[in-house]
């Protein structure tokens, strides 16, 4: 028999009283009232990304509500298992990973002729090269479950990988951002259901409805792949189903299921019985191009094209406009995820009491075809009320980030000045890149208590200049406490230039109340310096 991803118990998951059993799809609602699934287990980060994509995909393709009303109501009460059983059972045949049909995720052509590569070269961090500190690559295998996973997770994250190798529908590693549900500190753990449905869009929103006889357009692999080299065509979203966006194919890919033999999954560490070693690929796949608009990414569009945005580096509260808002004093637009969106203008009528909601934001940063780092972060989510506050907190926020920012750079210039003369060539190449990374770690809390003050205030705007006040006195306080740190003030030796360094403390301080800062966070005017001093 096939190995059918919707019927095969290959995810594993955990419940409310702790515990692990491997589940299929349909199961993800089983025992919701009494022990319901709290979370996947997954051996890797980005495996685990990319199975929550999976599963949003596979409800938005299958079990899409019709309305709002509809959300709600599969919010509060959620499927039985039967029932998404039933929603799923049309497109199974686009589920299987073996077999004599049309594989997932994989390539119709056998493909033959191409060499055979070890099956953890799919890896992302293996970037298909031996020369990694991966060991016996040649003799490693993965389970079914692995390899399937191995293969969405390079689908949906696929960087450049040499010549007519194809990105992501996204671009390679884009960055996703998706709503989740926490508990409070006394609350119920929330479901994997919750998180899931929160990402799911009603068809009035999403657009489009899908039906079984769509598969072929949903689905590639069950179509000859739409070749992109000489003599084929680029797949813009018009060409194809708008569902595609899930199940993005752009890789040729195609697993050797024929010599599969028992043995230990290099990932999972289970033995099986069907353990694939290799696999084939080939060049000029899919390649997506167009206004591609995914609904678990934020975009920006520049007026000319619509691009995912991608991982630079850690993700924190400076990120927070155009993750979770839309910034209005940028040139190009940067535009939250649809999803996250939908959250902000809707999310307050859901029933919060014990729920905490939050971003969760993840995704590789890469260079090119290798990956520097996999970032993931959280960041609080804030539901309004209506249009008037979601702007005064926006309008807020824009604030304290770009307060922040020149806090920052001023930081930075000011501690430059009290380690090196001006003409000194070192200034320049100067790395502070901790300093930074400390800077927006250790005032994130405090950012989000301004933004929660605000979210609970009768009127934000009454309640802004409190807040903006307040945002001042925690940036006054930390750079003054850092540029101490840093530049070991209180440690001068004979090499030191302690009147370098008391003039660059000295204009950290006066840049507190300097027209940029007063503007940015509406201070009034204290010219007068010993009231300066004083606060």
């Amino acid at each position: 028999m096939p190995y059918n991803l919707l019927n095969e118990e290959w995810m594993m998951v955990l419940s409310a009283k702790g515990v692990r059993s491997t589940i299929a799809p349909w199961q993800i609602t089983d025992a919701i009232d009494t022990d319901p699934i709290l979370s996947l287990q997954t051996p890797r980060p980005d495996f685990h990304g990319a199975l929550v994509q999976f599963l949003i995909g596979l409800l938005q393709t299958t079990f899409a509500p019709e309305d709002r009303d509809e959300w709600f109501r599969y919010f509060e009460s959620p499927p039985a298992p039967e029932t998404l059983r039933e929603a799923f059972a049309p497109y199974a045949h686009a589920f299987e990973l073996d077999g004599d049909k049309a594989r997932f995720m994989q390539d119709q052509n056998p493909l033959a002729e191409q060499k055979p590569l070890p099956i953890t070269a799919l890896l992302i961090d293996t970037a298909g090269s031996e020369t990694h500190f991966v060991k016996d690559l040649p003799t490693q295998g993965l389970s079914p479950a692995m390899a399937a996973l191995a293969l969405y997770t390079l689908q949906t994250n696929a960087p450049s990988g040499g010549a007519g190798h194809r990105t992501s529908l996204r671009g390679g590693g884009p960055l996703s951002t998706l709503v989740i549900a926490t508990p409070e500190e006394t609350g119920s753990q929330p479901s994997l259901w919750q998180t899931l449905w929160l990402n799911v869009l009603d068809e009035e929103s999403f657009g489009v409805r899908a039906t079984p006889e769509d598969a072929e357009r949903i689905f590639p692999w069950l179509s000859q792949t739409r070749i992109s080299g000489k003599g084929g065509s680029d797949t813009p979203p018009e060409a194809v189903h708008k569902l595609q966006m899930f199940w993005g194919m752009p890789r040729r890919i195609r697993l050797d299921v024929e010599t599969v033999s028992q043995g230990t999954c290099a990932i999972s560490g289970t033995v099986d019985d069907k353990l694939i070693r290799r696999y084939r690929t080939k060049n000029y796949g899919t390649n997506y191009t167009g206004a591609w608009h995914h609904t678990l990414s934020p975009y920006t569009d520049d007026g000319k094209q619509l691009l995912a945005m991608h991982p630079r580096g850690s993700i924190s509260y400076r990120h927070w406009m155009g993750l979770v808002q839309e910034p209005k004093d940028s040139k190009v637009k940067r535009l939250p995820a649809r999803v996250v969106h939908r959250f902000t203008a809707d999310g307050y009528e859901l029933d919060q009491e014990g729920v905490r909601f939050r971003l969760w934001a993840f995704g590789y940063d890469m260079d090119n075809m290798k990956p520097r780092c996999w970032f993931e972060s959280t960041l609080p989510l804030f539901p309004f009320k209506d249009d008037e506050q979601q702007e005064e907190i926006r309008f807020a926020a824009e604030r304290l980030v770009q307060a922040a920012g020149l806090f920052l750079e001023n930081l930075r210039g000011r501690i430059k000045d009290a380690w090196f003369q001006p003409n000194d060539p070192r200034r320049k190449s100067a790395k502070l890149e901790h300093i930074q990374d400390a800077f927006w770690q250790e005032t994130e809390s405090d950012f989000y208590a301004r933004i929660q003050a605000l979210a609970s205030a009768a009127d934000p705007m009454d309640d802004r200049l409190a807040q903006f006040h307040a945002w001042h006195r925690v940036l006054r306080g930390y750079t003054e406490t850092a540029f101490d740190r840093w530049v070991d003030y209180n440690q001068i030796t004979e090499q030191s230039h302690p009147r370098r360094i008391a003039e660059a403390r000295r204009n950290l301080r006066c840049f507190n109340y300097s027209k940029k800062i007063r503007a940015c966070l509406e201070l009034p005017d204290r010219s007068n310096a010993g009231e300066r001093q004083a606060a």
